[in-house]
């Protein structure tokens, strides 16, 4: 039985400019994210682009990628960047101690990733390793990249085929310090970070932007104990070091990512959408630390996160270490996230989804000579006209219709407020681009289509243009046998418009409607 719903779009209260870096992805040393998910090697029989895969540079290319980390993750902080420049066929194999002890052949490398990350048009995002390495090794990577002098870290950069500095703008200092970073307690975090910091230089037209180690999920403790002890704990303030902050937030349900009930449906949309208070929480702390904002807040390791092994993956002759299948209910996440960090335009400023290729919430499935597009793909092509927008600020007046019941008791608990797992029929976000103003909606509930009423306050828009992501089955997935089972809609046409307008939403969807504004 259809419901009406409602939601109220107010374009007299702008919320702050979208950035596109929101829509940032996230490449780790981890399982088949890069082999072959994306380096097979200039001797492979598959089509390259000096050894990165084509058919990965074809899907991923229309999605405008904005920002790309490299190369954890745990990864990161036993990572040490010499090993991966120079000839390939002398470059050490290392133990990839973090992720199942595999071999890592440093066949990519610092100029891998950047020929990659250029080839997409993406920024690159590089996280330093601070957990195993002195900070003079940081220091030179930085060099090494961005210096355009004479120095020998310069000479040898040009010496392996890069004449000129890469100037990465974007520098993590460690990652996740409080676990596989270093097990440091804040403060100790705060002083090596500082110590770090201290030697990773501006170089003429490279300047960097050092991005702290920030939360895991909800520890608000963290937050306030780095910036207290940066700010509060030395002869000065120290939080002129700090550009960025960087948080990270998994959802996960104890079931397999493929196989689910309706209460696990909704319990895993409940966790993803809690995300909003754990962005609102860790920004209101670092506020009343550096008001002005000058310190970004990001989320740089976000997504589903599913059981792996037997039950936990169902992607056929698969087995990649943390592969996950990715399925309806993984777009909606997505989608309710990407909804979330645009209603909080005004304080976020990039947000990276773990992983590209064939890890956790990834874009795309590989597997030999096949690649295939994931419905999370599909979602950051829906929500693409939002980058730059004005956003502005929706209200749903819909129904709440769980509270994350299906989680464990001792789970739910770890939600400081349980009003963050309240999960409503229809959660959404709008923004203004040129005159056109763009609205995405969630139907959250598995099995019940929805009739939604739109408002709009002070203003009228025409022309509406609407595009569906939804299947048949709330279990659907692409498959290399079937892989367009989940696809966006073709465009449909509407002459709807107004201040009122009404709008069908299957169970289980997500749609993008854009019309032209005008008084």
């Amino acid at each position: 039985m259809e419901t009406v719903q409602r939601v109220v779009l107010l374009p007299e209260e702008p919320i702050g400019q979208v950035s596109p870096y929101i829509h940032g992805q996230f490449s780790e040393h981890l399982g088949d994210c890069i082999y072959p998910g994306t380096f097979v090697g200039t001797e492979s029989p598959l089509p390259h682009t000096r050894g990165i895969r084509q058919d990965v540079l074809e899907a991923l290319r229309p999605l405008e990628i904005p920002v790309l980390r490299w190369p954890g993750g745990c990864f990161a902080d036993n990572y040490h960047w010499r090993d991966g420049i120079g000839p390939r066929e002398q470059r050490p194999t290392r133990v990839n101690t973090y992720w199942g002890m595999a071999e890592e052949s440093n066949a990519f490398g610092t100029h891998e990733f950047l020929d990659f990350s250029r080839q997409l048009g993406a920024e690159p995002y590089f996280a330093g390793n601070v957990g195993s390495a002195a900070p003079s090794e940081l220091r030179d990577w930085v060099e090494y990249c961005n210096f355009a002098g004479n120095s020998a870290l310069a000479a040898e950069r040009r010496s392996n085929g890069a004449a000129e500095p890469f100037k990465v703008q974007f520098w993590g200092i460690g990652n996740e310090n409080w676990s596989c970073g270093g097990n440091m307690s804040p403060e100790e975090y705060a002083a090596a970070f500082a110590r770090y910091r201290t030697y990773v230089f501006n170089y003429p037209g490279s300047e960097v932007q050092a991005i702290a180690c920030g939360p895991n999920s909800r520890d608000f403790a963290w937050t306030r104990r780095f910036f207290d002890t940066m700010k509060n704990h030395h002869t000065s303030c120290r939080l002129k070091q700090v550009q960025g902050f960087a948080a990270h937030y998994y959802c996960g349900t104890t079931g397999s990512s493929t196989e689910y009930t309706d209460s696990q449906w909704l319990e895993l949309l409940a966790r993803g959408y809690a995300i909003d208070g754990i962005v609102s929480g860790h920004r209101s702390i670092m506020d009343e630390f550096d008001p002005n904002r000058r310190v970004k807040l990001i989320v740089d390791e976000w997504g589903t996160w599913h059981p792996s092994g037997p039950g936990g993956t169902s992607l056929e002759g698969f087995h990649g270490i943390y592969m996950q299948q990715n399925t309806l209910r993984d777009a909606c996440v997505a989608a309710l996230t990407l909804d979330v960090f645009n209603n909080h335009a005004d304080i976020l400023y990039m947000a990276n989804i773990a992983q590209l290729i064939n890890v956790l919430q990834s874009l795309l499935l590989v597997e030999d000579d096949k690649c295939i597009k994931t419905p999370t793909y599909h979602v950051f092509d829906l929500y693409k006209p939002h980058r730059h927008g004005q956003a502005i600020r929706l209200i749903s007046q819909a129904e709440t219709i769980s509270h994350g019941e299906a989680s464990e008791e001792h789970c739910r608990s770890c939600y400081t407020d349980q009003r963050t797992l309240d999960l409503q029929a229809v959660h959404g976000s709008a923004t203004i681009k040129d005159g056109v103003l763009c609205m995405t909606v969630v139907n959250t509930h598995p099995t019940q289509p929805v009739e939604l009423d739109v408002e709009l306050r002070q203003a009228n828009w025409s022309e509406l243009e609407i595009v569906t992501l939804t299947a048949d089955d709330i279990h659907a997935c692409n498959t290399f046998a079937e892989p367009e089972r989940v696809q966006l809609s073709a465009p449909r046409r509407s002459s709807d418009g107004g201040k009122h307008t009404r709008i069908q939403l299957p169970a289980a969807s997500i749609i993008r409607v854009m019309g032209t504004l005008h008084a």
